[in-house]
């Protein structure tokens, strides 16, 4: 792959794999290093970044690219993930919010809604367009 990096305040890094497809990345950093790779599934061509902001995505209401790691936030703080699909169990755990069976979690989506996400199934897709953040609730002694 022939790397192209743009002079200036330019924050794209043009990449041109060996079949002369262009990928563009946009990045905050001069001192980022993403990794892609362009492979081929089902006849389509795929192209996998190593990690991806969802919150980034959601807020543009764009799908996110199909990554190695997800980026989450998770009442405000950032967390990794190494799968696109995870239980609300996995994100209340990984948010050390735990007995997990006394917190609500919900995802914020693009234009501002929320949606409750369960702690089992189905699992959160986090390829899925619009999602923004993840908040969690204190349940009382009532709730749940």
């Amino acid at each position: 792959m022939n790397d192209q990096r743009p002079h200036g305040h330019e924050d794209k890094i043009t990449i041109k794999d060996d079949d002369g497809d262009v990928v563009v990345i946009r990045d905050r950093s001069d001192d980022v290093a993403v990794e892609v790779t362009v492979r081929h599934e089902g006849g389509r061509e795929i192209i996998e970044v190593d990690i991806v902001d969802i919150e980034e995505c959601g807020r543009e209401n764009r799908c996110p690219p199909t990554a190695h790691r997800y980026k989450v936030k998770i009442d405000g703080m950032p967390y990794i993930f190494d799968k696109r699909h995870v239980t609300g169990r996995e994100l209340l755990e990984r948010a050390s919010k735990t007995p997990v069976e006394r917190y609500e979690l919900e995802k914020r989506m693009h234009g501002g809604h929320y949606i409750s996400v369960p702690l089992d199934e189905p699992p959160v897709d986090l390829g899925e367009p619009g999602i923004e953040v993840f908040e969690t609730f204190p349940l009382d002694e009532t709730e749940g």
